[in-house]
Formats: structure tokens, C-alpha cells, sequence
């Protein structure tokens, strides 16, 4: 049986990231985020739950505010819970695997925050060769979100 759960994702974080820990001690950071969608001349957005674990959560948390440009590569998860009512409730999130900050337009690829290049938390921007990395992001689509 083939299986495959992969999803890529370039928008701006629609809150601030929130940083807990679970009963063991483990981080893990939720937060928003806002992907636009262009379809012939109208404009919609796509909003998702993150999720990022351990050392990529903090480093999320500890860099990156509401309005900030991110690429997330991570998969989707399904979860189904009970409500306070008794309903029966279900959603899916991204669960990040890999996070690469994104700078805004005219900041010279920065992310704005002075953020190391941590493991799974990467910058966009030019390899040794001068050529771009393998996603090519135009940064300048990103200044148009409300947020």
C-alpha cells in the first residue's frame, strides 16, 4: 500500500506563536497561518493550525511574531475530540517538520529578527553558487496580506 503525507506551505503567521509544554517537559509551539490563493482575478485565503515540536517550536516562538513571512514543510495530521457538549469534533493540522524564515520585501533577505540558521529552521536565500535555493519565493506577493 502506497502512502505519502507531505504539505508545503508560504504565507504570514495570523497570531504570535504560543510556546507550552506538555506533562513531560517536551515544547511545542501552535500557531496560525495565513496562505493566499489567487483565482482568475479574485483573491482568497487559506488559514491553517500549525504545530512545531521541541527545538523548532522554540525557535519559532523565540523569533517569529503575528504578520511574519514563513515557508512551513511538515504533514497533516487528523484529530477528533469530544466538546464540553458532548459533539463530537474533528480538524486537521500541519505538523511542521521543517520551518525557513522568510524575510519581508526590501529587508535584504533578513528575517528581521536577527535569527540564527538553526537546524530545521532555515533562511531562504542564495546558495554558494549564487543561484536561489529550491523554492523560489517572490517575497514582494506577501506584502498585500491585511496583517
Amino acid at each position: 500500500m502506497v502512502s505519502f503525507n507531505r504539505v508545503i506551505l508560504a504565507g504570514n503567521l495570523t497570531r504570535d506563536p504560543e510556546l507550552r509544554f506538555t506533562g513531560s517537559g517536551i515544547p511545542v509551539c501552535d500557531f496560525g497561518m495565513a496562505v493566499n490563493r489567487v483565482r482568475s482575478k479574485n483573491e482568497e485565503v487559506d488559514f491553517f493550525n500549525i504545530t512545531a515540536w521541541r527545538e523548532l517550536g522554540e525557535t519559532i516562538a523565540n523569533y517569529k511574531k503575528k504578520g511574519d513571512p514563513i515557508l512551513v514543510e511538515g504533514r497533516l495530521q487528523y484529530r477528533t475530540w469530544e466538546a464540553q457538549d458532548g459533539s463530537k469534533r474533528s480538524t486537521v493540522d500541519v505538523v511542521a517538520d521543517n520551518v525557513q524564515f522568510l524575510g519581508r520585501a526590501g529587508d535584504g533577505g533578513d528575517d528581521g529578527a536577527g535569527a540564527p540558521a538553526a537546524a530545521g529552521a532555515r533562511r531562504s536565500g542564495r546558495n554558494q553558487g549564487g543561484n536561489r535555493n529550491d523554492v523560489d519565493i517572490n517575497e514582494e506577493d506577501f506584502d498585500d496580506i491585511p496583517f
